[in-house]
C-alpha cells in the first residue's frame, strides 16, 4: 500500500497536467480577486477568494479528474496496477488519496496565493473574531470541503472510465450539484440537510464559522469521501478490466 502511493503521488506530480492545472487555479482565483471591489477587510479577501475558487472548481476539476482517472484506464494504468498483484482496495485507496491531496494543494495555493497578492495591492487587513478560529479552522475546514465535493468527479470518472464522457458529465453533475443547493440554501426546511453535504459547506462555512458548524463540516466531509471510497469499492472490487 505505502509503495503503490509512493508510485501514484510520484505520477501525480510528476505529470504536466498537475502542473498546468495548477497554474489555471491560481491564475484563475487571482484573476477574479483583482477583479473584486467588495474587499473591506483580510477576512473579506478571503472568504472572497474561496467562494472564487469554489467557482473554478465547478468548471475545471472534472476535467482533471478525467485525465487522472478515467484516463489511467484509457491508459491501462490501473489494469496493469492489477496485473502487478495488488490488491484493488489499495488501487482504490492510492487513487482517492492522490487525487485528494492534489485538490487540496490547488485549494491552499490558489486562496493563499490570491489573498496575500489582494494584500499586497490593497493594503486591507483586519479580522473580527479570534484569527485561529475564523482563518486556520474555517480554512482546513473549507478545504477539506472542497476535496469532499470534488470526489463527486472521482466517482463519475471510476464509473464511467472514458475521458470525453466523464468529463462531459463532471461538469453537468459539479454545475446542477451546486445550483440545486444554491437554489435552496435560505430554504428553512433545506438547512437541517444542506449543512450535512460537502456541496453546502462550500457555501455555508462562508458565513459561519461557529464550533458547531466547523465540527459538522468536517464530519459531513468525511463522511461523503468515505461513501463515495465504498460506492467506487463496490464495483470496482469484482468489475472485469478491458
Amino acid at each position: 500500500m505505502k509503495n503503490l502511493l509512493k508510485w501514484e503521488l510520484k505520477q501525480t506530480f510528476n505529470s504536466k497536467a498537475f502542473w498546468g492545472f495548477m497554474i489555471a487555479f491560481i491564475s484563475g482565483t487571482l484573476l477574479f480577486a483583482l477583479q473584486d471591489e467588495n474587499v473591506k477587510t483580510g477576512l473579506d479577501s478571503l472568504l472572497i477568494n474561496c467562494n472564487n475558487f469554489n467557482s473554478l472548481i465547478l468548471l475545471v476539476i472534472g476535467i482533471y479528474s478525467g485525465i487522472q482517472v478515467a484516463g489511467a484506464f484509457e491508459e491501462r494504468k490501473i489494469q496493469a496496477a492489477v496485473m502487478a498483484g495488488n490488491s484493488r482496495f489499495n488501487i482504490l485507496i492510492s487513487k482517492l488519496l492522490s487525487f485528494s491531496i492534489s485538490v487540496a494543494i490547488y485549494a491552499i495555493t490558489s486562496i493563499t496565493i490570491s489573498t496575500v497578492v489582494e494584500f499586497m495591492i490593497t493594503s486591507k487587513s483586519g479580522i473580527e473574531g479570534d484569527f485561529f478560529r475564523e482563518v486556520i479552522l474555517r480554512g482546513g475546514a473549507y478545504v477539506l470541503a472542497e476535496v469532499s465535493f470534488a470526489s463527486l468527479t472521482f466517482l463519475v470518472s471510476m464509473m464511467v472510465k472514458n475521458l470525453g464522457a466523464s468529463i462531459t458529465i463532471n461538469l453537468f453533475v459539479m454545475i446542477l450539484t451546486n445550483s440545486l443547493v444554491e437554489s435552496v440554501i435560505n430554504e428553512k426546511w433545506a438547512e437541517p440537510i444542506i449543512k450535512y453535504t460537502p456541496v453546502g459547506q462550500t457555501l455555508l462555512l462562508i458565513t459561519d464559522a461557529s464550533t458547531s458548524n466547523l465540527l459538522t463540516s468536517v464530519f459531513a466531509s468525511i463522511l461523503f469521501i468515505i461513501i463515495i471510497m465504498i460506492v467506487v469499492y463496490i464495483k470496482f472490487r469484482k468489475e472485469e478490466l478491458k
